[in-house]
């Protein structure tokens, strides 16, 4: 009996050496890292997906530290030119993996930075989609076929290409060593091009049949 109170004694005293270790130097060591603040970056509003952000849509805050994700950005530089993969709200933290340095892509953005737009022509045979040669970033002249004449119009001349899709509108680049080889031909071809070039490969698409022709070999 004896022996058995000797040991709620010693199992006692443990449990409040371990309760003072928590009391004094644990908890207010934890009160204290809480108590701990940083300024991390947020938005000024609520913003959609595709939004570039500028400077005056940012705001830095003040906030606790503990428990705060490491990735979150902190400063708004970071952010100023990028833009929004999704929507945000103004209270969400702010995450690089949420931004891009483009909207779409690089070449994209450079053609709408540069007054031009995507526009999509059937290409109407194999012979007229150069035997299938065609690669995103080529420069080609696009003429085409109409009342027993060839057209070739120098305004559609350097024209690059954006993408080429098969029957089914999909990018032949995603679609290599597919088991079905049909899948892998060209049916329609994406252009970058300014208004009245999109003007001019419209009212060629409808007068008669396109042909392109490679001028030079691009980098995508």
């Amino acid at each position: 009996m004896k022996k058995l109170l000797e040991n709620k004694l010693i199992v006692g005293g443990i449990c409040i050496v371990i309760a003072a270790i928590l009391a004094f130097l644990v908890l207010p060591g934890m009160y204290k890292q809480k108590e701990k603040t940083i300024m991390i970056c947020r938005l000024q509003s609520d913003i959609t997906a595709g939004t570039r952000i500028e400077g005056e849509m940012l705001k830095s805050v003040e906030v606790g530290s503990y428990g705060l994700p490491e990735s979150v950005i902190k400063n708004p530089d970071d952010l100023i030119g990028k833009y929004a993969k999704v929507s945000m709200t103004a209270d969400d933290y702010l995450y690089a993996s949420r931004f891009a340095d483009y909207v779409s892509d690089e070449r994209f953005d450079k053609a709408v930075s540069e007054g031009k737009r995507l526009i999509a022509v059937s290409v109407p045979s194999n012979a007229a989609s150069v035997a299938n040669q065609l690669k995103a970033g080529d420069r080609v002249t696009v003429a085409y076929f109409a009342d027993n004449n060839v057209v070739i119009d120098n305004s559609l001349k350097g024209i690059e290409i954006y993408s080429v899709e098969n029957e089914d509108a999909q990018n032949l680049e995603n679609v290599q060593g597919s088991e079905n080889k049909e899948d892998e031909i060209a049916a329609n071809v994406t252009l970058i091009a300014t208004e009245e070039q999109a003007a001019k490969l419209i009212s060629a698409e409808y007068s008669g049949k396109l042909h392109i022709i490679l001028e030079s070999r691009g980098v995508a």
